[in-house]
């Protein structure tokens, strides 16, 4: 009997051993549900997930179920860069707190690790535009010393640029059994919505892609220009417009008279014209333009009506959205200044953009000495260009501008075939830190990293961006369709170019920066003859371009 009670309680200590490794794993792994997705298979054999509010968002092709990846909670470290107050939260979340932004980028790691057996580890550095050099110095000493301190590195965007010339990330395109869906990985000859559908395009050089960015970036989603619009004030100067508009033209995306948000007004004739794709410059041009209303008859003020409220970095938006380029690649140069940068087109754009740019229904921040989209925050102007974050920034609760709309950037004209979306130079790029440690195998270390970027953007697509998308869609009366569909087009829309990545390298110095698209806005504002301004720094970008390629270690 003594035997068999000494039996029974080696038994029961062994299960509340069992019980006890469990819960301390709980702590430490993840893998207990938090990235489980309710996901359906359509006819085509594409994967769908249900995304935070229950929408159908597709789903990644990384394997799951019995064939699922686990990596044995192996530590992923990973270096991110910190900025100034206006640079948002992106990386790191350790509890679900009362705030949607914070409490989705919870979610969207506990479900990196959940789905890959991974810990993700951070670290901060300064890395804003200021201190772009102090973090890219923190990477090379960690690359001089061979500590093998970091696996990815997520850094401002032109910071990439600087560890690009010190070859001081990884080639991802090279790395083998890649799980990256972005087009030009592994012959993929298309994108997953996560990635823009262009990257390797936009972003590669010599078809070798050294870093990524997109959805995995809230900051990217953040920084994406568009266009605001106060409807009461479009609806208003534009009622007969879009009476007739839609006399000769039906209802076919908004809705019509008599519904919510319905009816003729001009507020869904240009959402009509955006669903269409001929929204176009000189659509949204002729809407801005003759608006200004000096209120007081003392002169251009703060309080008066204006017709656009923006700056020249948020302007150079329309030279992107044009689909234009400033250095693209070359098959025999590797990159090279576009030939957009000079040609006709350009001068065209530059010369409809002073058009307005000139006069005085266009604000800026030389205008009135005051905060360029002041205006638009109190219900004086019609349109404001600047990033997708500028409702959660200051539109929210604020009763001056009660209702207002989301558009793309416009296209330059009707041939023009997509929509084009700049992001601002705010954002996160990601990349593989060419001395992270190998985990037995370089092959299979290099294999794990891009696992991580790709669950790591697929994730963020149905759990970051609904949010940012959220938050910048609560409007005073609820948002319409219109407003959703806006901003995902806007965020497909999403293009990249280099040309706002190597500022440093086309200057030749590390404090100077040529910003080729800065350069444009300049031009349109003042009424500079364009050859002018591009005969000011064509010559020397070229000479700094080609030093630049010629110290890459390019396959």
């Amino acid at each position: 009997m003594k035997n068999f009670v000494r039996v029974i309680c080696l038994v029961m200590a062994c299960l509340f051993c069992l019980l006890a490794v469990v819960a301390c794993k709980g702590n430490t792994n993840t893998r207990k549900g938090a990235g489980a997705a309710n996901v359906r298979v359509d006819e085509d054999g594409v994967r769908w997930a249900e995304d935070e509010w229950g929408t159908w968002r597709e789903y990644d092709d990384l394997p799951d179920g019995e064939n699922q990846l686990d990596y044995d909670d192996e530590p992923i470290s990973f270096l991110y860069w910190t900025g100034n107050t206006t640079v948002k939260a992106e990386f790191v979340q350790v509890e679900e707190v009362d705030d949607a932004r914070l409490s989705s980028i919870y979610k969207r790691n506990e479900a990196i690790m959940d789905r890959l057996g991974v810990e993700l580890v951070f670290t901060a550095e300064a890395g804003d535009s200021s201190s772009m050099d102090t973090f890219v110095a923190r990477v090379q000493r960690a690359f001089t010393s061979g500590t093998n301190d970091f696996d990815l590195i997520g850094a401002y965007s032109r910071a990439q640029g600087a560890m690009l010339t010190a070859g001081l990330i990884k080639n991802i395109t090279a790395i083998e059994n890649n799980y990256l869906s972005a087009k030009g990985i592994n012959g993929r000859e298309t994108s997953k919505p996560w990635w823009p559908g262009n990257i390797t395009g936009n972003l590669g050089i010599k078809n070798n892609l050294y870093y990524v960015s997109g959805d995995i970036s809230t900051n990217a989603i953040d920084q994406m220009h568009c266009i605001y619009f106060n409807k009461d004030l479009v609806n208003q100067k534009y009622e007969d417009v879009a009476k007739e508009y839609f006399a000769a033209n039906g209802h076919k995306m908004t809705p019509e008279a008599g519904e919510d948000e319905g009816g003729d007004t001009a507020t869904n004739m240009v959402y009509e014209l955006a669903y269409a794709g001929k929204w176009t410059l000189d659509q949204f041009l002729a809407l801005a333009s003759n608006t200004y209303i000096d209120s007081k008859s003392d002169g251009v003020t703060v309080d008066d009506t204006f017709g656009l409220c923006s700056i020249g970095y948020c302007m150079t938006a329309f030279y992107g959205g044009s689909n234009l380029r400033m250095i693209e690649q070359d098959i025999n140069s590797v990159l090279k200044i576009s030939e957009d940068w000079t040609n006709y087109k350009t001068i065209r754009l530059i010369t409809k953009l002073n058009t307005l740019m000139a006069t005085s229904s266009y604000h800026t921040n030389t205008t009135t000495g005051k905060t360029y989209f002041t205006p638009f925050n109190n219900g004086k102007c019609y349109f404001s260009v600047y990033y997708m974050r500028m409702a959660e920034d200051y539109l929210l609760n604020n009763d001056k501008v009660e209702n207002y709309g989301i558009l793309p950037i416009p296209k330059f004209d009707d041939q023009q075939k997509n929509y084009y979306t700049v992001i601002g130079n705010e954002f996160s790029i990601y990349s593989i830190f060419i001395d992270r440690a190998d985990r037995g195998d370089a092959a299979n270390t290099d294999s794990m990293l891009t696992a991580v970027l790709e669950c790591w953007a697929s994730e963020a697509y149905r759990k970051t961006t609904p949010v940012i998308f959220e938050l910048n869609m609560k409007l005073k009366s609820s948002p319409t369709q219109c407003e959703a569909d806006m901003c995902e087009i806007v965020r497909a829309s999403i293009e990249f170019d280099m040309g706002r990545i190597f500022g440093s390298q086309l200057s030749g110095e590390v404090d100077e920066t040529i910003q080729m698209d800065g350069i444009m806005a300049n031009a349109a504002l003042s009424g500079t003859p364009w050859t002018t301004e591009t005969g000011k720094y064509i010559d020397k970008m070229k000479d700094n371009l080609a030093s630049f390629v010629a110290g890459l270690d390019l396959v």
